[in-house]
């Protein structure tokens, strides 16, 4: 009688590899749900309050900001919205505190003149977003935080606000 010999199975690197992209493509459909909301900021998207300032800002500049101005955020070649101002601004004249001859600091207010005018401004803006790990993210992608100064317009100017608070719409009411 012969013996028989045994048959040995063999695996190459082909075989590992296509083991592998079967164990992926299991995974894959088993975390399909998980992976798309990974993907799609769009389902995460809540409402957050922004308050901002702007320091020494003209008087009739300062007027084209009325509630419901929509502000734009300039990222780099183009502008993103970035809110819309929820209430009516609060204004006062802006007042800098600076030496004297004898060296004591003394407040300085911007005259009360019609071209002249300085105001300091301060605001809140509707905006839409994520909280991502501690950090705001405007329409799930761009970064914001407060004490950061940006670059904003409206349809009639440019002006530069820093952000003083974000806060969510929801914890508010």
């Amino acid at each position: 009688m012969e013996e028989k010999k045994k048959a040995r199975v063999r695996f190459n690197l082909l075989d590992v590899v296509l083991i592998l992209l079967a164990l992926l493509c299991v995974v894959g459909v088993w975390q399909r749900q998980n992976i798309q909301n990974l993907f799609s900021a769009e389902q995460e998207l809540e409402d957050f309050t922004v308050s901002f300032e702007i320091r020494k800002m003209r008087g009739s500049a300062a007027d084209l900001l009325a509630k419901d101005t929509v502000l734009y955020l300039i990222d780099g070649d183009g502008r993103v919205e970035l809110g819309k101002i929820s209430e009516q601004l609060s204004k006062i004249a802006a007042v800098e505190y600076l030496p004297n001859d004898k060296g004591e600091l003394v407040e300085a207010v911007y005259p009360d003149d019609a071209n002249e005018t300085l105001l300091d401004v301060k605001g809140t803006l509707l905006c839409r977003g994520i909280e991502h790990e501690g950090s705001f993210l405007l329409g799930g992608e761009i970064f914001l935080s407060v004490n950061q100064t940006v670059s904003v317009q409206t349809e009639l100017a440019d002006f530069e606000i820093r952000i003083t608070g974000i806060r969510s719409a929801a914890t508010e009411n």
